[in-house]
């Protein structure tokens, strides 16, 4: 997954003839439509609001794809006019912190009081089976949001691991315990935010990045400002510089940039 936040050098671009930026607006619509046509592709334009001017988000299973789309970005001639402000590359993985049918076992026996040769009990552990199997599928192959969640907030983030406090030197129950916490506030807002947590671990400068795609932008100060109360975030969080876009089509990219 990468993350491409790039800024327009306007003076260069206003300095080409008219009928070549008409070209190479077309051009570059015409790039970003066949991306999103291509298979295993996922792209997504959408114009950055005060840090930078064009943010694209692309998703595909071949590192080498990506590089390669990078490039093809650069050789168009809108993309001539495109500098870099900052980039974030990532991959999609199964959290180590997931709940486990053990996990849920434990919860049935001891909180639920229910017998393990029970039928009930066989029906909950199967259905929590299957809602785990479809959850760990879908940070491993994730589907982005359609363009009905047009608000896009992107931001890295770290665990401490300072003297005072080192989210590493943390047994596993202690952080699968945090970890915990932390998901279930997320999940209180499923129908408002879609969430998608990527690692950077040796491929970036921070651990996680974090994409929300929502309807509002209230949505995503709502979760953010929640999850900083978290006793994992408040006291192991630091976060990143925080970039917030509004989705458009290929088609809407002379508007959408003021081009």
């Amino acid at each position: 997954m990468l993350h491409l936040f790039q800024s327009i050098d306007r003076a260069r671009w206003l300095g080409i003839a008219e009928s070549d930026r008409t070209r190479a607006i077309d051009e570059f619509s015409t790039l970003l439509d066949a991306l999103a046509r291509e298979e295993g592709m996922q792209i997504v334009p959408s114009g950055v609001i005060g840090k930078a001017d064009l943010a694209l988000i692309a998703v595909h299973p071949d590192l080498r794809r990506i590089q390669r789309l990078t490039q093809e970005i650069a050789a168009t001639r809108f993309g001539s006019c495109l500098s870099t402000v900052y980039s974030f590359l990532s991959i999609s993985e199964k959290s180590e912190y997931i709940s486990t049918t053990g996990d849920h076992a434990r919860k049935l026996l001891d909180e639920d009081g229910l017998s393990p040769d029970s039928p009930e009990f066989q029906r909950q552990i199967a259905g929590f089976a299957a809602r785990m199997g479809a959850y760990a599928d879908s940070r491993l192959h994730p589907q982005l949001p359609g363009p009905d969640m047009p608000v896009v907030c992107f931001y890295p983030m770290n665990k401490a691991r300072g003297e005072g406090r080192n989210w590493y030197a943390l047994s596993f129950h202690e952080r699968k315990r945090l970890m915990g916490s932390h998901a279930d506030a997320g999940r209180r807002y499923a129908n408002r935010v879609s969430q998608l947590i990527t690692s950077s671990t040796g491929l970036d400068d921070w651990e996680w990045g974090v994409t929300l795609f929502t309807r509002d932008p209230k949505s995503v100060r709502d979760i953010v400002y929640e999850m900083r109360y978290d006793e994992g975030s408040a006291l192991y969080g630091q976060f990143g510089p925080f970039y917030v876009s509004v989705r458009f089509a290929p088609g809407e990219l002379r508007d959408a940039l003021r081009l």
